[in-house]
């Protein structure tokens, strides 16, 4: 048992089914109290600080549904990464306030050299409108899920 709503599983195992796609973690992030100031914190490092500053923080009711995705590091992974690409450009220019960005650490640390080993993605869900439960934003996810296992059927199998 994963621990996740089963609507965040199924998006997880979806993606997992892209050749490339190695693993994919989720979290969910109450934005209405993040403000710009807030995004300095490492804590908060995770969070799309782009978005997030052109609006000078979260919006009230509003949640981050967040999908950190591992690919290897191959042809497979890039072509996955490619296909992810398009699919949430696709998603957002269709109204879902969502995207796929890079994210690394520092490329040196006390610890050591760490560059090459952090490369990680992440696919954004903003939703909003959210006050006593998550339910209206898992039905989000149902649906971006039906797509992506449309377009895997239409474009890969």
């Amino acid at each position: 048992m994963s621990g996740y709503p089963p609507e965040i599983e199924q998006f997880q195992q979806t993606m997992c089914k892209l050749a490339g796609v190695d693993s994919v973690i989720s979290g969910v992030d109450d934005l209405s109290s993040v403000d710009a100031e807030l995004l300095a914190v490492p804590e908060y490092a995770h969070l799309p600080h782009a978005a997030l500053l052109r609006t000078g923080g979260g919006l009230d009711h509003e949640v981050l549904i967040q999908f950190e995705l591992v690919l290897q590091p191959s042809q497979e992974g890039w072509h996955a990464l490619e296909f992810l690409g398009w699919f949430v450009r696709d998603c957002a220019r269709g109204g879902r306030k969502m995207q796929l960005r890079p994210f690394a650490l520092p490329p040196v640390t006390p610890n050591g050299r760490q560059l090459g080993h952090t490369l990680k993605f992440h696919l954004d869900l903003f939703v909003d409108g959210i006050e006593d439960s998550l339910a209206p934003a898992l039905q989000v996810i149902s649906e971006i899920n039906r797509s992506l296992e449309l377009a895997i059927s239409l474009y890969l199998d």
